[in-house]
């Protein structure tokens, strides 16, 4: 099972592959140094890193993960993108109205 911050990495590193910075991805998932060593220490034990000379590098098993979920060709700018329209009506809406958003997808 993968994480949420293990997503994070295996998708900024698939985004910039021989470009990334290690201090890019301590603050994209906030973490300490230490605790940054941590998780791609256990990402390579998972077999979702590799650690090619000191570089790191997704398996075939992490892009094949990626692939499967969708978000092979997915980039950061994209995730974090928001996109807010505020749009007024005539009546205040009550706690009791459904909101349901305007390009709400299931």
């Amino acid at each position: 099972m993968i994480n949420s911050k293990e997503l994070l990495i295996l998708i900024y590193l698939n985004e910039y592959k021989d470009q990334y910075l290690l201090a890019e991805i301590k603050e994209l998932c906030y973490f300490t140094t230490s605790q940054m060593k941590k998780y791609l220490q256990k990402m390579i034990e998972k077999e979702m890193l590799e650690d090619s000379n000191g570089r790191l590098l997704l398996t075939y098993k992490a892009e094949k993960f990626l692939k499967e979920k969708g978000l092979f060709n997915v980039t950061l700018s994209e995730l974090f993108k928001d996109i807010v329209t505020l749009e007024f009506t005539e009546k205040p809406l009550s706690f009791q109205d459904v909101y349901i958003p305007k390009e709400f997808k299931i």
